[in-house]
């Protein structure tokens, strides 16, 4: 019995759409056929203007001298990609060439340093133990 209900309703509810277009007045609809055939005239000057955008761009597109020069940029690009590798490389190779210079730095201090500390402690010691006697 519900489920009859809802089928009903549902029904029902489908057909007043339907309805209500049905009942538009007609004189809207001639204003629309104006308003259509206003915008079919720009529509169609606008198609006319872009496909004689787009042809001239086919043309240009077909010119030679823009893809040979496309070409040359490009190959340039390339060129200039490669030799930024190259320089990062370079760069990298420097750095740790510099690295491995200040650790040798720093090692051969401390090892001066220990040396230094070492025979001056031991010098120390002998005068202190002749001022003990």
């Amino acid at each position: 019995m519900i489920q009859t209900l809802h089928t009903l309703a549902l029904a029902a509810f489908l057909m007043l759409p339907v309805y209500a277009v049905a009942q538009e007045p007609i004189a809207s609809a001639l204003d629309d056929n104006a308003t259509t055939e206003t915008d079919l005239g720009t529509l169609q000057a606008e198609l006319a203007r872009v496909e004689a955008e787009r042809q001239g761009l086919a043309q240009r597109l077909a010119n030679s001298a823009d893809n040979t020069e496309l070409q040359k940029l490009r190959e340039a690009n390339r060129a200039l990609q490669n030799r930024q590798i190259e320089d990062d490389v370079q760069a990298q190779s420097l750095l740790e060439k510099q690295r491995q210079q200040w650790f040798m730095i720093g090692a051969g201090t401390v090892l001066i340093s220990l040396l230094l500390g070492f025979a001056l402690a031991r010098g120390n010691k002998r005068k202190r133990n002749e001022w003990i006697n």
